[in-house]
């Protein structure tokens, strides 16, 4: 086999203080949000999700539309700054081909009353045939780290703060 290894990263900035943006991490799994459209034509959904996702050892489970599931390990917490997770399980469509593998979000103050939140995501694909669609699977992995920022920007707007540990649907 010739895998690949690969890291998509997206970064936004948040009109709110670092503290209130850490209190909204997410995952793609937990958002409160519709998937756009983009994604769900080539993701399948979350559907329930099961486990918790703050501390160092927590597992969240995610089954999606297709029945595969996707679960997380949590690895590191440097809280108000950094949550790092591996994937442990994946079972999904595409799962074959592109093993995700795990990643990290950070939240770092600017300096000016906002924040900029900073995803990463490490993938590898499974065969040397798939390289020329990195360019893509970097702009899906991208979309699903921009609606989530987007989640997290909404339920600061609304005053709306969960933690990460969740049983039961997802959006």
């Amino acid at each position: 086999m010739n895998a690949s290894h690969g890291i998509a990263e997206t970064t936004r900035r948040i009109e709110c203080r670092a503290e209130d943006a850490w209190n909204t991490v997410c995952f793609y799994e937990h958002i409160r949000r519709k998937p756009s459209l983009f994604l769900r034509s080539v993701l399948p959904v979350p559907m329930r999700t099961t486990g918790c996702a703050g501390n160092v050892g927590d597992t969240s489970r995610c089954l999606y539309s297709d029945g595969g599931y996707l679960a997380k390990r949590i690895t590191a917490v440097v809280p108000g700054e950094r949550i790092e997770f591996d994937v442990i399980e994946h079972s999904i469509r595409y799962c074959r081909s592109i093993a995700l593998k795990g990643g990290s979000i950070s939240v770092v103050a600017d300096g000016d009353g906002a924040c900029s939140v900073r995803m990463l995501t490490r993938y590898e694909l499974q065969s040397r045939w798939l390289r020329p669609l990195r360019p893509f699977i970097e702009f899906t992995i991208s979309a699903m780290h921009r609606i989530v920022m987007r989640d997290m920007q909404e339920r600061l707007e609304a005053g709306a703060i969960d933690r990460l540990c969740v049983s039961g649907p997802s959006a």
